[in-house]
């Protein structure tokens, strides 16, 4: 546990404060690769080991996305969710903000 808080923490302190600078190659911001990778990886189909463990959900099903608000998605990110950490300390109300058009982009 110390070694993923430690990685965790490396993470952290790689992200921009603006958070909107997309990421070389996939096309991610740098605070989705931060943040959201480890559990919903860059497709946001939680296709990853720890997203397996923390049962994360499917970002990508666009049946789920079309029942769920941006606000409900703003407040998860912030306040977290489940299994789901909270990153309103870490993240602004504009990264918030990004991070659901982000997920709202998704592909299918």
């Amino acid at each position: 546990m110390k070694k993923l808080a430690c990685i965790a923490a490396l993470l952290l302190a790689a992200v921009p404060a603006s958070g909107t600078a997309r990421a070389e190659g996939d096309g991610r911001s740098a605070a989705w690769t931060a943040y959201c990778t480890p559990c919903h990886g860059s497709d946001g189909r939680s296709d990853t080991e720890e997203g397996r463990k923390r049962k994360a959900r499917n970002l990508a099903d666009s049946r789920w996305r079309a029942t769920v608000s941006d606000s409900r998605l703003e407040s998860s990110i912030r306040r977290g969710r489940d299994q789901m950490p909270a990153f309103g300390r870490k993240l602004t109300p504009e990264q918030v903000k990004a991070l659901v058009a982000e997920i709202r982009s998704l592909p299918r």
